[in-house]
């Protein structure tokens, strides 16, 4: 398998607009994006923060140079299935710090043992091929796409890695072991740490923050690494950014959560007053040209809009509440949706 390292990239704009890929999940596609960021362009798995809305991926964090941000762009907006790019990234030329101190064999040591400890990834055979200034290769066989990218994170957080390449033969796309299953049931038991688990903390919170009355704002940004949770965005208030963090925090698997959400006060919507009739007709609407979503129902009261029925994925539980939430008048949210089992993993075939 070859290396691939791009050098150069110059954007003209911030927001990279692509044509439409109907079928891909924002989770795949913000997992694509990180892969491509890590062993791409160079970008460390703790420098930049990827999201994903509707196709539309969002870029946050620090890198060194104007150059380095342009790169990262330009691999976003070269995945499969991306719309557009969003590029909220920081320019922050690094401090000259002294940097760990690690020859290479003794970064290839840590690395194997650090691959070696990661009980995840106990299903494939993924070994370090060898150290060259800092530039880690990669090698084996992944028994999954997430167990993958989670092997490319494990060996950036090591101090001193300055880049991931990667020769691993894995799976190009998520398979049917891989499909998330999404426990909304208050008091769920915590799963297992997989390589999987940071997709579906992240996804979690978003369903919390969509249905939590308390925090309005439809433009919260979620990521999260190694159960570090992010939250980069805009709200209205310091009030609701304090209950978004709180929100996150209460999802299993959720190690700590980083709030760096903008308080903006120009962000604050005034809320439409609309009857209960005319948030019905607006829901109904807004979802009679999705098929993906026939099988829900909504029911309006004061505002509050309650969801039942089915859906086929917790992609699409996620979408159709991100859509709820954002229609003019309604207040909150309450998710009694069930996944078609059925469905959901026919769809992943």
């Amino acid at each position: 398998m070859r290396i691939t390292i791009l050098k150069t990239a110059v954007l003209s704009g911030l927001l990279w607009v692509g044509p439409a890929f109907a079928g891909t999940p924002d989770g795949v596609l913000t997992s694509n994006t990180k892969l491509s960021l890590w062993t791409t362009a160079g970008v460390s798995s703790t420098a930049v923060h990827v999201d994903t809305n509707e196709g539309i991926v969002t870029l946050y964090g620090k890198v060194p140079t104007a150059e380095s941000k342009a790169i990262a762009e330009k691999t976003a907006s070269q995945v499969g299935g991306v719309r557009g790019v969003k590029n909220l990234l920081q320019v922050v030329p690094e401090r000259e710090e002294k940097m760990v101190a690690r020859s290479d064999k003794e970064l290839k040591d840590i690395t194997e043992k650090q691959l070696k400890a990661d009980a995840a990834l106990n299903d494939s055979k993924i070994s370090v091929k060898s150290v060259d200034k800092g530039l880690v290769l990669l090698t084996g066989q992944a028994h999954t796409f997430s167990d993958h990218l989670r092997a490319v994170g494990d060996v950036y957080r090591v101090p001193g890695v300055k880049r991931v390449a990667t020769e691993v033969t894995a799976p190009n796309a998520y398979g049917n072991e891989e499909r998330i299953t999404f426990a909304t049931t208050p008091g769920a038991k915590a799963e297992p740490r997989s390589s999987m688990s940071d997709m579906r903390i992240s996804t979690a919170v978003k369903m919390r923050l969509f249905t939590a009355s308390q925090v309005p704002s439809t433009e919260i940004n979620v990521d999260t690494d190694d159960g570090i949770v992010t939250l980069f965005g805009m709200v209205p208030t310091a009030s609701v950014k304090s209950a978004a963090e709180a929100e996150a925090s209460k999802v299993s698997g959720v190690k700590s959560v980083s709030n760096q959400l903008e308080v903006v006060a120009t962000s604050q919507k005034k809320m439409v007053e609309a009857k209960d009739a005319d948030i019905t007709r607006d829901l109904a609407l807004a979802l009679k040209d999705r098929p993906e979503f026939k099988g829900v129902t909504t029911d309006v009261k004061n505002g509050a809009v309650r969801l039942t029925g089915t859906i086929n994925s917790g992609w699409d539980e996620l979408n159709v509440l991100r859509l709820v939430r954002s229609c003019a008048g309604v207040r909150s949210v309450e998710d009694q949706l069930k996944i078609d089992e059925k469905a959901s993993t026919e769809a992943m075939r």
